[in-house]
């Protein structure tokens, strides 16, 4: 059995192919590498970064890590559907009327708001066998337990062990992301895809995470796409330690103005709801009600006159009521039932997971 095996992907479908320079000096007879060829002593896309253990663990966790949802991971079920394949293809992000926002932020990977959804490109380390061979191996004592003979034969020197779950997690959600050529089109528009890669190389690589389960990957992987104005509300409540302000998994507005206009129409209309129901509740209580409904024959006209501003302010107000138990309980209802399926769904998971062990 090839040495290659605990890597996701055969060296044949690497995308990127540049040679690593070896760290230790008892290594240069290497027979992977070419007589002449050319290394790099840096990571693949990323020439401030050298290939000290150290340096690419510091690199992997900015890069990669999610402290913030994995510390939420318990209570993730109250946000979003608990299925790591929950995960519009790009097309279909479209469809939805929602714009592709890159970022370099991996804790808002995947995360949509309004129309808008956050996806991290792929780093072009993570395209790299050789890079995967030396720095995202699984636990020596995980290898031994296997086959012996999967252990490396000259392993790098590493201080540290980046949790590799974490980079197959990450590429698995491309795996939903980009399901065709048009997805791939809007990846490589969206620049989530290095340009110098075609549909058919993209298809054979990606294709090896495919069949990746929930527990080859990071917890917060166990989940796909997330709602930013649920996440919110998590932080709010629950107040995790890895958060950066109190209020917001992450702040929507830069500007007092942005957020003054998006609070204006809210209030507009509070006001201008609250003020008709005082104003038809005072022409109510200003009728005299005990000769609304006799019959006086000297005004009769002033007294259907008094009806009808009456009955016309009962209605505004009984309108304003139903207006107002329409906008809070229908969400309210949709947010209960969520969280209701959200729960059972829960318990099904835990489960099948006790029953798997």
């Amino acid at each position: 059995m090839s040495t290659y095996t605990n890597v996701p992907f055969p060296p044949s479908c690497a995308l990127n192919r540049e040679l690593l320079k070896p760290l230790s000096a008892n290594d240069n007879d290497s027979s992977k590498l070419e007589s002449g060829a050319k290394t790099i002593q840096y990571i693949p896309g990323n020439p401030g970064i050298g290939l000290l253990p150290n340096e690419v663990y510091d690199h992997l966790s900015h890069e990669l890590a999610t402290p913030l949802l994995d510390e939420l991971y318990p209570q993730l079920w109250l946000v979003a559907k608990k299925s790591g394949h929950h995960i519009d293809a790009l097309h279909a992000q479209k469809v939805k009327g929602r714009s592709i926002i890159p970022t370099e932020d991996s804790s808002l990977h995947l995360i949509w708001n309004r129309n808008k959804i956050y996806i991290k490109p792929v780093p072009l380390f993570l395209l790299n066998h050789e890079f995967w061979v030396r720095y995202l191996q699984p636990p020596k004592r995980a290898l031994s337990s296997g086959n012996p003979s999967l252990i490396p034969e000259n392993p790098e020197p590493t201080a540290l062990v980046f949790d590799r779950p974490i980079a197959i997690g990450f590429m698995r959600s491309y795996v939903s992301l980009v399901k065709s050529p048009l997805d791939f089109a809007i990846a490589k528009e969206s620049c989530l895809i290095p340009a110098d890669i075609d549909w058919i190389q993209w298809s054979i690589f990606i294709n090896h995470f495919r069949i990746v389960r929930d527990d080859e990957v990071a917890k917060r992987y166990h989940y796909g796409q997330m709602r930013l104005s649920r996440l919110n509300w998590a932080v709010r409540i629950l107040r995790p330690q890895h958060t950066r302000t109190r209020w917001f998994y992450e702040n929507p507005y830069w500007s007092t103005s942005e957020f003054m206009e998006r609070a204006t129409f809210p209030l507009i209309f509070l006001f201008a709801s609250v003020s008709i129901a005082l104003s038809s509740m005072q022409v109510a209580l200003s009728v005299p009600t005990d000769r609304l409904w006799s019959h006086i024959a000297d005004d009769h006209e002033l007294q259907e006159m008094n009806r009808a501003f009456w009955l016309f302010s009962i209605a505004m107000v009984l309108l304003w009521l139903l207006t107002w138990v329409l906008l809070l309980g229908i969400p309210l209802v949709a947010l209960c039932s969520q969280l209701l399926w959200g729960y059972r769904n829960r318990e099904e998971k835990q489960s099948t997971d006790t029953s798997t062990v």
